[in-house]
C-alpha cells in the first residue's frame, strides 16, 4: 500500500528539505508575531509597564506551549518512523494519543492556574507596580490553554505527515487575525493589555479551526479511529520519552526567564525587565526560522532513518547544518550592528533604548553557535534517541546558564547577568558538537 509521506523517502533531498522548511520557517516567524505584534502594539500604545507585564507573563506562555510541543514533537517523532516502516496502525496511535494526552493537560494547566493565579504571578516576578498589567494579561491567556497547546501539538503531528502548507497555514491564518485584532482592540477600542490578550486567544481558536479541518480532512495520510485516542501507556511512554527533552528544554527555559525576571528585577528594576523581554522577543524573531529549518528537517529524518536509508539522513542533516548556521551567522550579523534598531522595533522609552544596546550585543555574541546546537538536538528526537536530545536540550540551560545567573552577578551585578547568556551558548555549542562527533559511527552517519 502507498501512502501520501512516501515523497519524504524518494525525492531530492535539497528540494525536499526546501520544500518542507521554508513553509515551516514562515510558519514559526507567523508564530513567533504572537508575541512580538502584542510587545509592539503595548510598548508603543500602551506603555512600558505593560510592556514589562507581558513579558512577565511570557515564561508562563512558555510553559503552556512545553505541553503542546512534547506530545507535538514526540508524537511526529514516532508517527514519521511509523509511517516509514509502513506501520500505519501505531503511526494513527501515536498521533491519536498526543492528542488526548495534550487536551487532558490543557484542561489540568487551566484550573492550577485560576486555583493559583496570585502566587503564580508573584512567582513571576510582578512588581506592584506591574501586577495590574500582568494579572490582565494572564487571565485571558490562562483560558486560552488549551486551544494554544492543541494549536502547538497538531502543528508537529500534521508536518510529520509531510503536510507543511497546511502547518505554515494554521500558524498563518490565526497570526493574521492576530496581527488585525490587536490595533483594533487595543488602540480603537481602547482595552489596552488585555485587548492584545484577546486578539492572541481568539486567533488561536480560528487556528486551531483551520488545522482541525485538515487533520480529520480527506487529504491525510492517517484516518484516525475512536480507539486511536484511548492512551496507550506504551505509545505514550515513547512519546513522552522522546518529547521529554523539548519540553525540558522549555520548562527549563521558562524557569530561566522567571529567575532571570527576578535577578534583573533585584540589579537592574522594572527598566532591565523591559529590555530583557526585549531581547527575547528579538531572539523569537532571529531564531524561529533557525527552528523551521529543523522542523522542516526532522520528517526527513525520521522517515528515511526508519526505511534504513542513511545517506539521506547524512544529508539532509549536512544541508540543515549550512542552513541553520548561516541564518544564525546572518542575525549575529544585523543584531550587531543594529542593535537599537531592533530595541526600538517594541520601545520608544529612551532610558531602555541606551541601556538596551549594550546588554542586546552582550547577549547575542554567540548567537551564531546555536545553530548547530538546535540542528543536532533536533536530530536526536527525530531519530528517537530520547537520552542525547535530552542533554543537549537541557546542559545550556541547567549546567552552564543557570549557574552563570546565579553566580555572576554577585560579581559583577547587571552586567554578570548580560554575560551569562553567551557563555551558556558556547559551553551548550561545544557539548553538543562532541556528542554528535562520538555518536557519529554508531548511528553509521557521515557527515
Amino acid at each position: 500500500m502507498a501512502y501520501k509521506s512516501e515523497f519524504l523517502g524518494t525525492e531530492d533531498v535539497k528540494k525536499l528539505l526546501v520544500k518542507l522548511s521554508v513553509p515551516a520557517i514562515i510558519g514559526m516567524l507567523i508564530m513567533a508575531l504572537y508575541n512580538i505584534v502584542d510587545g509592539f502594539f503595548i510598548g508603543r500604545w500602551v506603555g512600558t509597564a505593560a510592556f514589562t507585564g507581558i513579558a512577565l507573563i511570557f515564561p508562563f506562555q512558555m510553559m503552556i506551549m512545553a505541553f503542546g510541543v512534547t506530545f507535538g514533537i514526540g508524537g511526529s517523532s514516532l508517527l514519521s518512523r511509523k509511517l516509514g516502516e509502513g506501520n500505519l496502525d501505531l503511526a494513527r496511535k501515536a498521533g491519536g494519543n498526543a492528542i488526548s494526552s495534550v487536551l487532558i493537560l490543557s484542561v489540568l494547566i487551566t484550573i492550577v492556574g485560576v486555583v493559583f493565579m496570585v502566587p503564580i504571578l508573584n512567582l513571576l516576578g510582578t512588581s506592584a507596580d506591574i501586577f495590574p498589567y500582568a494579572k490582565d494579561y494572564y487571565e485571558i491567556i490562562l483560558y486560552g490553554t488549551i486551544f494554544n497547546s492543541y494549536l502547538v501539538a497538531a502543528n508537529n503531528l500534521v508536518r510529520a505527515e509531510g503536510m507543511a502548507k497546511v502547518a505554515m497555514f494554521a500558524m498563518v491564518v490565526p497570526a493574521i487575525i492576530n496581527i488585525i485584532l490587536d490595533p483594533i482592540l487595543i488602540i480603537v477600542f481602547n482595552m489596552g493589555i488585555k485587548g492584545a490578550a484577546i486578539a492572541t486567544v481568539l486567533s488561536q481558536i480560528i487556528g486551531v479551526i483551520y488545522i482541525l479541518k485538515h487533520q480529520f480532512g480527506k487529504n491525510t495520510s492517517i484516518k484516525y479511529a475512536m480507539n486511536d485516542f484511548l492512551i496507550n501507556l506504551k505509545i505514550l511512554k515513547e512519546t513522552v520519552f522522546i518529547g521529554a527533552s523539548e519540553f525540558a528544554k522549555l520548562i527549563i527555559s521558562s524557569i530561566l526567564l522567571i529567575l532571570g525576571n527576578n535577578l534583573l528585577g533585584i540589579y537592574g528594576g522594572d527598566i532591565a525587565i523591559a529590555i530583557y523581554g526585549v531581547i527575547m522577543r528579538i531572539a523569537m524573531l532571529l531564531l524561529m526560522p533557525v527552528l523551521g529549518i529543523v522542523q522542516g528537517f526532522q520528517p526527513i529524518v525520521g522517515y528515511n532513518y526508519g526505511k534504513g536509508q542513511l545517506n539521506r539522513v547524512s544529508e539532509s542533516i549536512k544541508l540543515a547544518l549550512v542552513g541553520t548556521s548561516g541564518l544564525c551567522l546572518l542575525g549575529f550579523i544585523l543584531v550587531m550592528i543594529f542593535p537599537e534598531k531592533f530595541i526600538q522595533i517594541f520601545i520608544t522609552d529612551p532610558e531602555v533604548i541606551s541601556q538596551g544596546v549594550f546588554a542586546t550585543r552582550i547577549f547575542f555574541m554567540f548567537s551564531f553557535l546555536i545553530g548547530a546546537q538546535m540542528t543536532i538536538g533536533g536530530l536526536y528526537q527525530s531519530l528517537g534517541k530520547a537520552k542525547p536530545a535530552f542533554i543537549i536540550s537541557c546542559a545550556r540551560q541547567t549546567l552552564f546558564l543557570m549557574p552563570a545567573l546565579i553566580i555572576l552577578p554577585l560579581f559583577f551585578g547587571l552586567n554578570g547577568i548580560w554575560f551569562s547568556f553567551p557563555i551558556g551558548d558556547l559551553l551548550g555549542f561545544t557539548l553538543a558538537s562532541g556528542i554528535i562527533f562520538k555518536d557519529r559511527k554508531s548511528l553509521n552517519l557521515s557527515f
